[in-house]
């Protein structure tokens, strides 16, 4: 006759099964966004999916201001940074980005951010949570994704100077560790200086899942938890 899991058993393993289930769906959940940032010279905040802009956050043409904004964000969306400049003196996209479920932070110049350019021109791109501004960028979006745009597709950004560099100075609210980045148009290593066109107007973006949680190592300890337990089972049965 088979015999049966001990019941301290069996409650343990529904246990971590339970715990397991729990951990992975706050990757699906929202996680608490803080973002401080500025553009030279203008910007719009969105997220949405790889596929569409689907929400609005806010905009700014004042790049000695920084803006922050805290919202929810979910787990498996993107932010998208739409960006233009006035094509004189310079241009570069400056931000702080952090995680305030984990504790992670990250910059401007992470390496997991991608650009893309229209090349539509640095006036007309959408700063507006209007269905005509979230349509336009939606479609920005699917061009890149499938290659038909100027910069075929999305790219590596290109960082600049720190935070504090002329011809800005230092931005307060961002650390002085963040760099001003641009998509470089024509191999300039270092793009956000002197005023010009790299193909404006430019998108960034980054997934939500480029800032860590749940962390990798807590999955596994508990994987290997469920893997002893069943171990354990079959050897009672």
């Amino acid at each position: 006759m088979p015999k049966t899991i001990s019941k301290p058993g069996f409650l343990a393993l529904n246990c971590a099964a339970g715990l397991l289930l729990a951990t992975m769906s706050l990757s699906a959940q929202a996680i608490n966004i803080k973002v401080s940032m500025t553009v030279d010279n203008s910007y719009a905040l969105f997220y949405g999916t790889q596929t569409a802009a689907t929400n609005f956050v806010g905009s700014d043409f004042n790049w000695p201001t920084v803006e922050t904004y805290n919202f929810n964000l979910p787990a498996n969306q993107y932010m998208y940074v739409v960006t233009a400049s006035d094509l004189n003196v310079a241009q570069g996209f400056l931000g702080q980005f952090e995680n305030l479920d984990s504790n992670y932070k990250f910059y401007s110049n992470d390496p997991q951010w991608q650009v893309m350019a229209t090349g539509l021109g640095n006036i007309g791109a959408p700063y507006t949570g209007s269905a005509a501004d979230l349509a336009l960028l939606t479609q920005e979006i699917l061009d890149a994704n499938g290659g038909g745009n100027a910069s075929n597709g999305w790219v590596g950004l290109t960082a600049g100077p720190v935070n504090g560099s002329a011809p800005w100075g230092v931005l307060s609210g961002i650390d002085l560790a963040a760099r001003w980045t641009w998509y470089s148009s024509n191999g300039d290593p270092d793009p956000t200086t002197p005023g010009f066109n790299h193909d404006e107007w430019l998108v960034f973006r980054i997934p939500v899942a480029a800032t860590p949680v749940p962390e990798p190592g807590s999955l596994a300890l508990i994987g290997l938890g469920l893997a002893g337990l069943a171990r354990m089972r079959r050897r009672q049965a």
